[in-house]
């Protein structure tokens, strides 16, 4: 929650890798995976719809797997689709906030003060 008001950044630990992929999903949308240190986490969404937390996890996905230093601006800044987002008024979903959550709980991400 710190990173995402501006309070600090989230770094990738040494060592480990990240990887993101995207499929055709079973329904006619995007599957997105995200893989870190022999875990999956899955997630589908239809790019056509309005589902915020599908479009938040594919970006948060893309973000924390390219990016070995993530801050307020690019968690929250433009995204691959198009769409601007101003940083400051734009949230991350819940289920993407968690996401973030889980990985430091995992210890593949930490916070700093930078």
């Amino acid at each position: 929650q710190h990173v995402l008001a501006g309070d600090g950044v989230l770094y990738q630990a040494e060592g480990i890798a990240f990887a993101h992929s995207c499929i055709p999903g079973k329904s006619g949308g995007v599957s997105h995976r995200f893989f870190v240190n022999g875990e999956m986490w899955n997630d589908e969404y239809q790019p056509s719809s309005s589902d915020a937390n599908g479009k938040d996890m594919a970006h948060v996905f893309q973000i924390v797997s390219n990016h070995r230093r993530l801050d307020q601006q690019l968690l929250l800044g433009a995204r691959g689709d198009g769409e601007a987002v101003i940083t400051g008024q734009h949230q991350l979903s819940s289920e993407a906030v968690q996401f973030l959550e889980e990985l430091v709980t995992a210890g593949v991400l930490y916070g700093s003060d930078d």
